[in-house]
């Protein structure tokens, strides 16, 4: 019976997302546990799920043998060493985009509150007054807003702003022009191509996204807004500060800091023309929801083996969800199949990617490979996190050859360089893994979830020992398919079978004549 994994929580979660982990896991969990408590317990545990509360430092990280998955339930990362945890093997999961219609929506509030004095209009009210002239607005229809960073967030924030009739101008170096075109937003090639045009900005990306200081905030045109419910210190905000004072801003929404909770010494304080929220902006009950089953699903996954499309610490392209898994099984069974089948034959690995795969998966398709070759040859923890660094510790190289077409199915074959013989080779088929050749051997079949397979010498009456042997055994045999290069040489059978194998089976196929190798697999 399988142990299940021991996963601690240390913030609240959302019922949705603890009830998902339970289900599957040993939990502890907290609605805070204690910061200074954590380090006596990090080394207890499969898995570590943080909020905001805590920072996974690259002392917590290193030398936690049973450590394998730490997740941050939220969009951002910056307080976990990511560098640490890849050193170390360590899954880093987040939940991108499930708060992105709360945060999109909390910048609209901004927005709305600046531009229609909504704030200052329900203080006058609550201390008695009614001077409507006095709290007069802008409508945002007709004016233009510009947006850094397209991302899930940023794309909301565009689908909203179309129905109040803004103009939408954006910037993001890392996005298609096909996504502006179907979000309904011009590309402006650069940063001073936006902020002139910008009535009003927001920004929408990571820490590492641009930096709006002193330069940057006065290319706005006079009166702009400027918002902000990303991330702290994306803005100077000394000088968001000093341009709303001078005037040439006409106003400010912030959700982040660059520090939280804010200084009561900021300047921003000062300003009427500023309207301030704690990091309100993925805070919705659905929100949350969604984050912690989001975060509790990568983690699960991470933990069993998969690769989570909400990993961080590996190069994950953009594909859908069913897809990306379809091709994260695929080469995880080639390089599964090719390290257990074949011997060494030097350092370096050849990987074909051919037909209908997104050039963007070719980074993680090569870390997802080389993880599965060597966690059949090293004792070490390798998963996809790490592999790269443990291939080169080995001295081992994997170059990619790519062949893409999206009119063939999808196909990765392995091989030592130099070496065609010892080509495995696997395809799609209805998203389901498919054999094509094992040892440079043709093969034809539906990878099964149980696989006997024997390497023997092309000789009469082999086939029918191994059937013999195995029945003798209890072992029902549900399919059966051989390839061979020639006549007399060097054959392949692989045998699809109901239940698991006794250890007494191998020893005994490994006494048939004629028979060299077996592997068992599943």
């Amino acid at each position: 019976m399988t142990t299940k994994p021991k996963i601690l929580v240390t913030e609240a979660l959302g019922p949705a997302g603890l009830a998902y982990l339970q289900e599957r896991a040993n939990v502890d969990a907290h609605d805070l546990l204690a910061p200074e408590l954590l380090p006596d317990q990090m080394g207890s545990y499969d898995a570590v799920i943080i909020r905001s509360a805590h920072r996974l430092t690259r002392e917590l990280l290193v030398d936690r043998p049973r450590l394998r998955v730490v997740a941050r339930a939220g969009a951002g990362v910056d307080n976990v060493d990511l560098a640490a945890a890849t050193e170390c093997g360590i899954a880093v999961i987040n939940a991108p985009g499930a708060n992105a219609i709360a945060a999109a929506e909390h910048t609209f509030g901004l927005i709305l509150a600046v531009m229609r004095n909504i704030p200052e209009g329900n203080t006058h009210v609550r201390d008695g007054g009614w001077n409507r002239q006095a709290f007069i607005g802008q409508q945002l229809y007709g004016k233009t807003l510009g947006i850094i960073g397209l991302g899930r967030v940023g794309r909301e924030v565009s689908r909203i702003a179309r129905g109040f009739g803004m103009n939408l101008y954006g910037y993001d170096p890392y996005i298609s022009d096909e996504i502006f075109r179907t979000h309904g937003v011009t590309r402006a090639q650069t940063l001073d191509e936006l902020l002139p045009k910008s009535t009003i900005l927001t920004i929408h990306t990571p820490k590492t996204g641009p930096h709006l200081g002193q330069t940057a905030l006065e290319k706005l045109p006079r009166g702009a807004v400027v918002i902000n419910a990303a991330r702290g210190g994306l803005i100077d905000e000394a000088a968001l500060s000093d341009l709303l004072h001078r005037g040439h801003l006409g106003g400010a929404g912030l959700d982040v800091f660059t520090q939280e909770p804010l200084a009561r010494s900021n300047r921003l304080l000062e300003n009427g023309h500023v309207v301030m929220t704690p990091h309100l902006g993925g805070s919705t009950h659905e929100a949350l929801a969604n984050v912690g089953v989001m975060t509790a699903k990568g983690v699960i996954d991470a933990l069993e083996g998969r690769t989570p499309p909400n990993i961080v610490n590996v190069p994950i392209p953009p594909l859908e969800s069913d897809r990306f898994r379809a091709l994260d099984r695929l080469a995880a069974q080639v390089g599964h199949i090719f390290a257990r089948t074949t011997e060494q034959a030097g350092h370096t690995l050849i990987l074909s990617i051919v037909g209908k795969i997104p050039d963007t998966a070719s980074l993680w398709l090569r870390q997802r490979v080389l993880a599965a070759v060597l966690n059949e040859r090293l004792d070490d923890r390798v998963n996809t996190v790490n592999a790269l660094l443990k291939a080169e510790a080995q001295g081992l190289q994997l170059l990619l050859d790519e062949r893409f077409d999206a009119s063939s199915p999808a196909s990765l074959a392995l091989r030592w360089e130099g070496n065609p013989e010892s080509e495995t080779e696997v395809t799609l088929q209805s998203d389901s893994v498919h054999l094509r050749a094992i040892r440079g051997i043709p093969l034809e079949l539906p990878w099964p979830e149980r696989a006997l397979v024997t390497r023997h010498h092309d000789a009469p009456g082999v086939v029918g020992k191994v059937g013999t042997l195995l029945g003798e055994f209890g072992v029902n045999i549900a399919n059966l398919h051989l390839g061979r290069q020639a006549e007399g040489e060097d054959a392949l059978m692989v045998l699809a079978l109901d239940a698991e194998i006794p250890s007494d089976v191998i020893d005994a196929l490994m006494n048939v004549e004629n028979i060299h190798q077996v592997y068992v697999f599943g």
